[in-house]
Order: C-alpha cells, then sequence, then structure tokens
C-alpha cells in the first residue's frame, strides 16, 4: 500500500510538472508565432515639448559642459549581452522546475531507503535505476537554474 501510494505521488509529481513545462513552452511558442513577445508592450514615448532656439541652444552647451566634465575614461568598454544570455535571462522556469524535481527525487529516495528495511517486500528492478535518473534530472536543472540567475544578473 505504501508504495503504491509513494509510487502515486511520484507520478503525479512528475505528470504536474511536464504538464507545467509543456503549457509553458506553448504559452511561448504561440507567443512567437503570433509577432508578441509575451506579456513586453513597448514603451509609449512622448513628444518633447516646443522650445524657443536660443534656450534649446543655451541647454545644450551647458549640458554638453556638464558631460564633459563629469565623464571617466573608460578602461574597457562594457559589452551588451548576447542574444542567447538574453533568452537565458528570460526564461524562469528552470528554477520551480528543479525545486519540483528535487522535491520528487527526495521522496522517492526516502520511499527507496524505507523499502530497503522491509525484507518481504522488495523494490522492483527499475526502481533504483528511476531514482538515479531524477537526481540527475534535479542536478541538470539546478544547474540550469544557476546559469539563469547568472545571465539575468548580466543582462541588468
Amino acid at each position: 500500500m505504501a508504495y503504491f501510494l509513494v509510487m502515486g505521488g511520484l507520478a503525479l509529481s512528475a505528470s504536474f510538472a511536464l504538464g507545467w513545462a509543456l503549457w509553458r513552452s506553448l504559452r511561448w511558442l504561440l507567443g512567437c508565432l503570433s509577432g508578441d513577445r509575451g506579456s513586453r508592450k513597448p514603451a509609449k514615448t512622448r513628444k518633447p515639448a516646443r522650445q524657443n532656439k536660443r534656450q534649446a541652444a543655451k541647454r545644450s552647451t551647458k549640458a554638453d559642459s556638464r558631460r564633459k566634465a563629469e565623464a571617466k575614461p573608460a578602461s574597457r568598454p562594457r559589452r551588451e549581452p548576447g542574444r542567447f544570455t538574453r533568452w537565458l535571462a528570460g526564461w524562469h522556469a528552470a528554477l520551480p522546475l528543479a525545486l519540483v524535481a528535487s522535491l520528487v527525487y527526495l521522496v522517492a529516495r526516502l520511499a527507496e531507503y524505507g523499502l530497503q528495511f522491509r525484507p518481504p517486500h522488495a523494490a522492483p528492478g527499475g526502481y533504483h535505476t528511476i531514482v538515479i535518473v531524477l537526481g540527475w534530472l534535479a542536478a541538470g536543472l539546478l544547474l540550469a537554474g544557476l546559469v539563469q540567475r547568472l545571465a539575468a544578473w548580466r543582462c541588468r
């Protein structure tokens, strides 16, 4: 009975995580196909107020002299992040999936540990393999989440 509860919870968690990933990827794909990039909306620009030519000239010369005084020579120019880095920074699914996969792995590992101490009931042959695959999946997703956070930090 405990085995069926644990395996049912494992199957439910895995199917929920895969369904969520499928839903997010379908929303992203539909957004790309329709030309809309998700919920990003272009910023509205306001028109500058009309100015006298004299006032504009005075302001521009003052601003230019102020900029020259404040400008510091840069040791090296800052490079903008690439397209892949910007895409990865916007991909927020890695950490939630890593959390779900880690929790599923921990529950499966706990169930495997509990099944070792029940001599009449042995774990099925493929159960250990499933636990190993879940562990590697969780580790890979945690690494992807870390890389995503680094990309988000780089794009800021």
